[in-house]
């Protein structure tokens, strides 16, 4: 089975999920997941979204514009480190996601008048996270690990 490397877009409401198409050329949009009150039933339907194999995972990670850490890092962290747990042998790859959904917010043509349902939706969320995922495709741990995971 092809494996792909999945992105995601860690929100308080939602997690976007995106992922490369089989060939790796560009990211695919997997959907949103709207996390509930346990993160285990948040990891647990996340795993069944992903129904091929995982070769890495790209995270996008809140970076301020001067460089630090935004405050929102912890929640991402600490789902990180869970899903690290699940995904023992998989690489982890953090992305700065600075302005993804803002970027998001264009592509959808979000206005003022459509705003609150395009975010009920999670079409933001599950956009921002093929943003995440193009960033990462353009890095130079991308392109190493898409030639060692298409030599196998």
């Amino acid at each position: 089975m092809v494996k792909r490397v999945v992105s995601l877009d860690i929100g308080m409401k939602f997690v976007g999920v995106a992922a490369t198409d089989p060939t790796w050329n560009f990211p695919v949009i997997i959907g949103t997941l709207k996390r509930k009150d346990s993160i285990n039933d948040d990891l647990k339907r996340l795993g069944e979204m992903l129904d091929f194999d995982i070769a890495a995972f790209a995270i996008g990670h809140p970076i301020r514009s001067n460089g630090e850490e935004g405050s929102f890092m912890p929640v991402v962290r600490g789902f990180e480190r869970r899903l690290r747990e699940i995904y023992e042998n998989i690489p982890f790859f953090g992305v700065d996601e600075s302005f993804s959904s803002k970027e998001a917010l264009e592509i959808k043509n979000v206005t003022a008048k459509n705003y609150r349902e395009k975010k009920r939706s999670g079409a933001i969320d599950s956009t921002a996270a093929a943003l995440i995922l193009e960033r990462f495709m353009d890095s130079a741990d991308f392109k190493k690990l898409k030639e060692n995971c298409m030599e196998i």
